[in-house]
């Protein structure tokens, strides 16, 4: 015969002790509650993403800079033109928030297209790139507005910096190209006078630029010795220097 054992009902327990907290005295500021680790209790933030549009009409060096601005978590490229009627077209569809463009770009010009983009209403900041920044383009690039010029051999972590700044409100230029375009000579030669020396510079003789431009040899011969007054140069080959050197030819 199996006896039944009773087994008495476990008795009612208030909480535990050891995880009750005093309420704190009166007048006290109770402690903070320290969440576990991992656990932010901070509100989060939404990071801004600063897009980007990158023209250049070389398609390697494109995309090896777009490689590098896609890395970031912040920075997004939105369109890549390899020309300046594209970057034009592009940029009105995107409203990027900064245009890096090279100062060489094929089609329509760099500097016309900065001043299309600033004339565009969308708040684009320009950033030009260039292999060699002539100082009169530096010149007219400030004189437009434009937000920031820097050589294509910067670091990379120069570039990255310098949308940024451009996205807060800054202006970014490479010291060198200003003080150059500083110094440049304010005036210059007239656009005949240019097609003249282009010519010479060149390689072409004064008959062979008259008939080129149909001008007489003597008046080729006088837009020479013009051009040489004008930027103050020794010779024709000087003033063939300082024309290139100020962005004239």
């Amino acid at each position: 015969m199996t006896t039944a054992t009773a087994v008495a009902a476990p008795a009612s327990r208030g909480p535990d002790p050891a995880l009750m907290t005093a309420p704190p005295a009166r007048g006290a500021t109770a402690a903070p509650t320290v969440p576990p680790a991992g656990v932010s209790l901070a509100p989060a933030t939404a990071l801004h993403t600063i897009t980007v549009l990158l023209a250049d009409g070389h398609r390697l060096f494109r995309s090896a800079l777009a490689a590098l601005l896609d890395r970031e978590a912040d920075l997004s490229v939105v369109a890549e033109p390899g020309c300046g009627d594209d970057a034009l077209r592009d940029a009105q569809l995107t409203a990027p928030d900064v245009a890096v463009l090279d100062l060489d770009l094929p089609g329509l010009p760099a500097l016309d297209l900065a001043a299309a983009l600033q004339d565009g209403g969308t708040g684009t900041r320009v950033l030009l790139l260039s292999a060699y920044a002539r100082p009169a383009e530096v010149k007219r690039a400030l004189a437009d507005g434009v937000d920031g010029v820097l050589l294509k051999d910067l670091a990379p972590d120069r570039l990255l910096a310098a949308v940024r700044a451009l996205a807060a409100g800054d202006q970014v230029y490479e010291p060198s190209l200003l003080r150059d375009a500083v110094r440049a000579r304010p005036g210059g030669p007239t656009p005949r006078e240019l097609a003249v020396l282009g010519l010479v510079a060149d390689g072409f003789s004064i008959a062979e630029v008259a008939r080129s431009l149909s001008l007489s040899q003597g008046t080729v011969r006088n837009h020479v010795s013009s051009v040489i007054s004008r930027t103050g140069a020794r010779n024709r080959c000087d003033a063939i220097r300082i024309a290139r050197e100020s962005g004239w030819l």
